[in-house]
């Protein structure tokens, strides 16, 4: 079953000041998830999500996308969040042509939503994917957060704190999610910069 989602707010995060959250609210419900991103990317989502302004002159690479895909006809229908791997979800983007819908899946979750927000069609994501990863509350004002849902990086960061302050048991369980992920060609971590 698919849950209908809209870009909430953004926010950066204590990492770094170039990664940031783009917040995804349930439609009709309470859940949010996050989906971490480059703060350039989260900055350009919340201000086409919430200020409807027309695109007049191509700005990015999303933009001349969404301008040649209406000049042949081709209408983005709509966007789904279809997996999370690595910390990374993926979307599928769904366009319609004469009657025919085709996809492209496996989209990097921002490169999608940015299609979404400019051709303003809608977000959706599998109830299961929702359930597992959305941001639960845990007092006032704070949220835990799915592991699964950080960046290598910031794993790595979160692992340090751990150590840091003696949570051997939050260090084992940040370690595992790390020792899962595979690592890609030419990414670096924060033990290769410290070296």
């Amino acid at each position: 079953m698919l849950v209908e989602l809209v870009i909430n707010a953004s926010a950066g995060t204590p990492i770094d000041d170039k990664t940031a959250m783009i917040i995804l609210k349930e439609k009709n419900g309470e859940r949010v998830l996050p989906i971490m991103t480059s703060a350039r990317r989260a900055s350009l989502l919340t201000m086409r999500a919430h200020f409807d302004m027309p695109v007049l002159l191509p700005f990015t690479p999303t933009d001349i996308s969404c301008q040649l895909m209406e000049k042949f006809g081709v209408k983005l229908t709509r966007v789904e969040i279809v997996a999370i791997k690595d910390g990374v979800f993926f979307t599928r983007v769904v366009a319609e042509r004469e009657g025919v819908e085709q996809a492209v899946d496996f989209c990097q979750a921002p490169d999608g939503l940015i299609m979404a927000v400019t051709a303003r069609c809608p977000i959706y994501i599998e109830e299961d994917i929702l359930a597992a990863q959305y941001m639960r509350p845990t007092g006032e004002n704070t949220f835990a957060i799915s592991i699964n849902t950080l960046s290598r990086h910031m794993l790595e960061e979160a692992l340090k704190h751990a150590v840091e302050e003696e949570n051997y048991e939050a260090a084992s369980h940040l370690r595992d999610e790390l020792a899962k992920r595979t690592r890609l060609p030419g990414e670096q971590t924060a033990s290769d910069t410290a070296e």
